[in-house]
């Protein structure tokens, strides 16, 4: 039992509410409302690609690399998504893997759309991608409509591409 004249040595500090106790635990930078940047891809053969070559219809671009196990677990939904929305462009972003490391996962996992590489880091950066899985969503101009850090289930998947694709 504490006596009233102890005092024990107190070593944690209470953080006030709305302050970050952990400034080194990186979140995406919030960027509904921005544009796509003007940046070069590099496909799975090498080729350089612009992102920009995607738009004229909707966009998920899927961030995501072979050792991140909720990528695994959603990349099945991207796939049949895919199949089920053929008006819809969906790019696999890859954020660490080699290209062979890619393409054979793109092949077990069943990646039916186009799996690039950010060389440089500039969609990356520019977007404040820093977690994977990321998903955003973009309009057929390039304007971002939506984000989601984390993994995305069939459901929620088919629930954003009725909110922001379908009339």
């Amino acid at each position: 039992m504490w006596s009233a004249s102890s005092e024990p040595e107190i070593d944690a500090v209470m953080t006030t509410p709305g302050e970050v106790p952990y400034p080194s635990l990186d979140t995406n930078e919030p960027v509904v409302g921005k544009q796509l940047p003007n940046a070069q891809l590099t496909d799975l053969d090498g080729n350089t690609i612009s992102l920009q070559s995607f738009l004229g219809s909707p966009v998920i671009l899927n961030f995501w690399y072979s050792t991140c196990e909720p990528c695994r677990r959603e990349i099945p939904a991207f796939a049949q998504a895919q199949q089920a929305h053929s008006n819809i462009r969906f790019v696999g972003i890859n954020m660490n893997d080699t290209a062979e490391t890619a393409k054979a996962f793109g092949e077990k996992y069943g990646i039916n759309y186009p799996i690039v590489f950010d060389q440089t880091g500039t969609v990356i950066r520019e977007l404040g991608v820093v977690t994977a899985p990321s998903t955003l969503f973009v309009s057929a101009d390039g304007n971002i409509v939506d984000q989601v850090a984390g993994e995305i289930s069939s459901d929620k998947l088919a629930s954003l591409i009725a909110q922001w694709f379908t009339s």
